[in-house]
């Protein structure tokens, strides 16, 4: 029986739940605005209001249809489905062609997507917002730098998202939702672990004063790819501390000051992460120092 569950869960898609819930994504975009580097552009810093609802406009798109559907990929990364190979490409579509090459999906039992995209769409809006910073310092007119502004607001608050599903641990595994492999530790295997870590625990108890202690300094990452790779990387490292402090209860109710430590940290290290991917776009987009 228990066999039955495992193979369930790989082929159903992971991150059905959202990431960190409304409650969650504001927190990681109001606490990376307080942290931007003064010399960004003053459309920036006004901009702040509209960043932050932008941080959860991914999640408002679910239902739209079942084109926009298909992207929900975009949440996660399975990070075990992808660990065996050796490196990964910077191009979602030669990893698709990779692990079909290699058989990878064929002995998974897995399909093109299911092991999720999140590290590529980090990239792909990174590298579309230094363009946009460029042609924004290139533009001819007002009315072109204005309207690239405006472009720019928009992909930086969308970028939000990802980055903060990035740092959630559920997003990062196949145990998204109640372990499903080997159990010697005695995780809890219901379906209500996503829900009641990243959405009822975080709205119960989590506000700005508590992550904004934890954000780190500001810092260049260039290497959008690799950068997203490796956060999904630390992320995963995180499943089983984060399913020891779950079996312990650290986020029933209101939880335990343990509890709120731990998803007082993730948050910020994705609001970090994000201030510092909007200020390197900029810095890559126009050249400065």
């Amino acid at each position: 029986m228990k066999r039955a569950i495992v193979i369930l869960s790989i082929l159903l898609p992971a991150a059905a739940a959202s990431g960190w819930g409304l409650k969650g994504h504001t927190l990681v975009s109001e606490a990376a605005t307080h942290a931007v580097p003064y010399e960004m552009p003053a459309f920036f810093h006004d901009a702040y209001p509209g960043l932050v609802y932008l941080g959860y406009d991914p999640d408002r798109w679910r239902g739209a249809g079942r084109s926009i559907d298909a992207t929900n990929s975009d949440h996660f990364l399975d990070y075990e489905f992808v660990e065996p190979l050796e490196t990964l490409p910077a191009s979602r579509y030669e990893l698709i062609e990779q692990m079909q090459a290699t058989g990878l999906l064929r002995s998974l039992g897995i399909g093109i997507d299911t092991a999720g995209f999140a590290p590529w769409r980090v990239a792909e809006i990174c590298e579309l917002l230094t363009r946009q910073w460029r042609l924004w310092r290139d533009a001819s007119s007002l009315v072109e730098k204005r309207q690239i502004e405006q472009i720019i607001i928009y992909n930086a608050g969308i970028l939000g998202h990802f980055v903060a599903d990035s740092a959630n641990p559920h997003h990062a595994t196949i145990e998204y939702n109640g372990w499903t492999g080997p159990n010697p530790h005695g995780y809890r295997t219901d379906c209500e672990t996503h829900s009641r870590f990243e959405s009822q625990f975080v709205t119960r108890r989590l506000s700005l004063d508590l992550v904004l202690p934890h954000l780190s300094p500001p810092q260049r990452r260039d290497a959008y790819f690799e950068e997203a790779v490796g956060f999904i990387r630390e992320s995963n490292a995180l499943v089983e501390p984060l399913y020891t402090l779950d079996r312990d209860g650290a986020f029933d109710g209101m939880g335990t000051n343990d509890g709120v430590d731990f998803a007082a940290r993730r948050l910020a290290a994705g609001a970090s992460w994000l201030r510092d991917l909007w200020w390197t776009t900029w810095l890559e987009g126009t050249g400065g120092e």
